[in-house]
């Protein structure tokens, strides 16, 4: 994908005082480990089944990447959908909608759906709904600039930010709703609490709209840029940033109640359980942090280091799974922080891993798509595709869904080979 006119754009973005680490890793070939808002529960990771939707960047409010489907020994292409001026550098979000563009009975009504943002050649902003059977576009939303973010889903409504600072509200027939604007450019992907939407800005702001109306029911804002997505234990949100802080935040006041020092900036965005959390950071520290005690519970440094980890952790049983930029994959004892294995791809791994049952689906950055084996780590499957993976995959109804920098979205399904 070719994104010369957005250099400039990028250019005017940045400060030459405010160069932080974390906003130079997040356009790796202009593109996008986006870090967003995600919640932790006070109960184990809630898994999804065949049935359930995939909302958000990480599937679901906890940002577990977690999904209690069966799954197969291989992938099978069940179709492609191209955008010929553009990429995505972002995920998918795949629900069942009521279609609101047709009048059928209510047994016909229900329509399974992939919606996914990206940004064209001169950084202009589309959003897709796609058929989830055979990728069939139905509308496609547009903006003056660029979506590096995934969209939310909660009631109907769809909710993202663009790289010009806007944050929409658009129904699923693709009509905008509200939209509120921000001092400057939106990284982090949204997350809903109640009534509110949830996202970051480079502002350095964390921002709590009503979801139905768009008014600002509270900000807080932090000593640097927010590139990631929120987590939540009770009603309180994790936010870890470009400040090399993890916040907690309460999502009903917006006052922040503690901090913990994470050594570096991160633009990964943490996965909980309970009080829980899980994410890495640019000098490749890899955290369990009890969010209630406000403490480290343990913390994995790989011995040759030069892992900078811009992936965002799936967890499953006793594993927490992440990729890195020393090409490994990792799966960590959820407990105790050892090694239960560890796999070395082709290329970096920025986008981030996906639990289905047993198998891992992670994607690196030279466009191979790989399923691994979550007990041992033993390679089952990979392709190579046209392009660069940074956007994660999602699953949802069956379907696979990742999408490249050249623009292209590919649906997968599970096989196992005779």
């Amino acid at each position: 994908m070719k994104y010369s006119p957005s250099i400039q754009h990028l250019a005017n973005v940045l400060s030459a005082n405010r160069l932080c680490i974390c906003r130079l890793c997040i356009h790796s070939l202009w593109g996008l480990a986006c870090c967003w808002v995600a919640c932790i529960a006070h109960t184990p990771v809630s898994a999804q089944t065949t049935s359930a939707d995939w909302t958000s960047f990480r599937g679901n409010a906890q940002s577990s990447g977690f999904v209690d489907a069966d799954a197969g020994d291989a992938l099978v292409p069940a179709w492609k959908f191209k955008l010929a001026d553009g990429g995505f550098e972002s995920s998918a979000v795949i629900v069942e909608t009521t279609d609101a563009n047709k009048e059928t009975s209510a047994e016909s009504a229900s329509v399974k759906t992939v919606f996914i943002a990206g940004l064209t050649n001169d950084v202009r902003g589309k959003l897709f709904a796609l058929n989830l059977e055979g990728g069939k576009k139905k509308w496609e939303f547009d903006s003056e600039d660029g979506f590096i973010t995934t969209p939310v889903y909660s009631d109907g409504k769809l909710y993202l930010g663009d790289m010009a600072g806007q944050f929409f509200c658009i129904d699923t027939a693709g009509k905008q709703q509200w939209a509120y604007k921000t001092e400057i450019e939106i990284n982090s992907s949204a997350n809903i609490y109640k009534d509110k939407v949830l996202f970051g800005s480079q502002d350095g702001s964390l921002y709590a709209l009503n979801k139905d109306s768009g008014k600002l029911a509270w900000k807080h804002t932090t000593q640097d840029q927010i590139q990631c997505s929120v987590t939540v234990a009770g009603n309180n949100a994790l936010l870890a940033g470009c400040d090399a802080q993890l916040h907690v935040i309460n999502l009903d006041s917006g006052e922040e109640t503690g901090s913990i020092k994470i050594g570096a900036p991160t633009i990964a965005t943490p996965a909980a359980r309970g009080d829980v959390v899980f994410f890495g950071n640019e000098k490749g520290d890899f955290f369990s942090m009890d969010c209630a005690e406000m403490k480290t519970l343990w913390k994995y440094q790989d011995e040759l280091g030069g892992n900078s980890i811009r992936s965002s952790a799936a967890l499953a049983d006793e594993h927490v799974v992440v990729g890195a930029r020393n090409r490994k994959l990792y799966s960590f004892d959820s407990k105790t922080g050892n090694e239960n294995w560890s796999v070395t791809l082709k290329n970096k791994v920025d986008s981030s891993p996906m639990i289905v049952k047993n198998r891992v689906v992670v994607a690196s950055t030279d466009g191979r798509l790989y399923l691994i084996d979550l007990e041992n780590g033993s390679k089952l499957w990979e392709k190579q595709f046209n392009g660069s993976f940074t956007g994660s995959p999602a699953f949802a109804h069956g379907h696979v869904i990742i999408a490249t920098d050249e623009g292209t979205v590919y649906a997968l399904k599970f096989t196992t080979p005779e």
